[in-house]
């Protein structure tokens, strides 16, 4: 195997864990914050706001781990761009114009 199949292997491996392991952090995270939330709805005179404010947190929680989904494929995309310039200038033949760039 060439380092250049290992790295691009490397690259998914951690995308691919970061994806999936921000899905499973978030769902335990919204699990978690639910219980306290319940209770609290529970109580009449609050349950009112604690709705919105569960709504606001949920919302938040989404957005975040959303945004560390969308930066990582960017992050993923952006390597297997580099690797496809590094594995063109390596295939260049010696004097060309792909190697001197």
């Amino acid at each position: 195997m060439t380092p250049l199949k290992r790295l691009r292997g490397l690259r998914a491996l951690v995308q691919d864990a970061v994806e999936h392991g921000s899905s499973a952090v978030e769902k335990v995270h919204l699990a978690t914050a639910s219980r306290p939330f319940r209770i609290l709805q529970a109580i009449p005179p609050i349950s009112g706001p604690v709705r919105v404010i569960r709504v606001v947190h949920d919302l938040s929680v989404a957005s975040v781990y959303g945004s560390i989904r969308l930066v990582n494929r960017a992050v993923g995309t952006v390597l297997e761009v580099a690797l496809d310039a590094v594995e063109e200038a390596h295939d260049a033949p010696p004097g060309s114009d792909e190697q001197s760039r």
